[in-house]
């Protein structure tokens, strides 16, 4: 063995009085080994979602930007095509309506005459008279139709009125369908059937209509409305304080609903609203009482 100089020997000596630790077990290296390289690998991995996400992120930020545009834009083209022929409709189509109280005089491009009674509408294309002399009518109207080679007519909810050249009257309304003549000849059809008016005649029914449902004007100066009147026959009530709600704008009301049922004949000027609600109340045998716009039928 060589000789230890005197630096090794002061080195050894120190480390002889040294305590060293003891071993450790190597169960408990094995399971912390084991440990660190379970979270070495969860390191990595994440580490690695976080470098595609990096990758990602800009697609990511792409699509949330552009998404609500195309959104936009899908919802304003769908817009488009539902609003586009309402559109064109209100840009062709010359439409006139009048509220309650009103009453209007209409020339149309033919040079025919309406009269638009209070709570109606027309509707005609702006090319009336060109080709064609249709309208549509919802509610009620004096019709002086000059005479010309195109045939005009009215639809209605109810049926369709032609004519070449006459004077008549239209009620096409909930509560019922009417078309009196006062010159010419009107013819009246809906998809079944066919009725054709002479001067004096009138068509007076709910709905389904034919030959049978003929009668004369019974009284002058039709339509009464034209002449300030209600001409009643065995009218009902309900229709006739209808009228007057649409003419004078109040509301009328019931104390009893089965008062709305009674019919009523006789001629109420319709010039003034108290005499109408005085004639209405001898008529039908009941008395009334008025409070601001509302009339209660007692």
């Amino acid at each position: 063995m060589k000789k230890l100089d005197d630096i090794q020997k002061q080195i050894w000596e120190h480390s002889a009085q040294v305590d060293l630790p003891s071993p450790p077990d190597k169960e408990l290296v094995w399971m912390r080994l084991s440990q660190q390289m379970n979270i070495s690998d969860t390191d990595s991995n994440l580490n690695n979602g976080q470098n595609q996400q990096r990758f990602v992120q800009p697609t990511d930020s792409f699509w949330s930007r552009i998404k609500p545009r195309l959104n936009y834009a899908v919802a304003l083209g769908l817009a488009l095509v539902v609003s586009l022929p309402y559109a064109y409709d209100s840009i062709t189509t010359e439409t006139l309506i009048t509220k309650t109280t009103d009453f209007q005089t209409i020339q149309l491009p033919d040079g025919s005459t309406i009269n638009l009674n209070a709570g109606s509408k027309i509707k005609y294309k702006k090319d009336f008279n060109t080709n064609h002399r249709t309208l549509t009518l919802s509610g009620e109207a004096y019709f002086d139709v000059k005479k010309g080679k195109t045939p005009f007519v009215i639809n209605t909810d109810h049926g369709q009125v032609t004519v070449l050249g006459t004077s008549f009257n239209v009620r096409a309304r909930n509560d019922g369908f009417e078309v009196g003549v006062n010159s010419g000849i009107v013819k009246v059809s809906n998809e079944t059937k066919a009725v054709i008016l002479h001067k004096g005649q009138m068509l007076d029914v709910d709905s389904k209509f034919d030959e049978t449902n003929l009668q004369q004007v019974f009284y002058g100066n039709y339509p009464d409305w034209m002449n300030n009147k209600f001409v009643c026959d065995k009218t009902p009530l309900s229709e006739i304080c209808g009228e007057v709600e649409r003419t004078f704008g109040i509301k009328f009301e019931f104390t009893d609903p089965s008062v709305s049922n009674l019919t009523i004949t006789g001629v109420i000027d319709a010039k003034n609203l108290n005499s109408v609600l005085s004639t209405i109340s001898l008529l039908a045998q009941h008395e009334f009482k008025f409070d601001g716009d509302i009339c209660t039928i007692i």
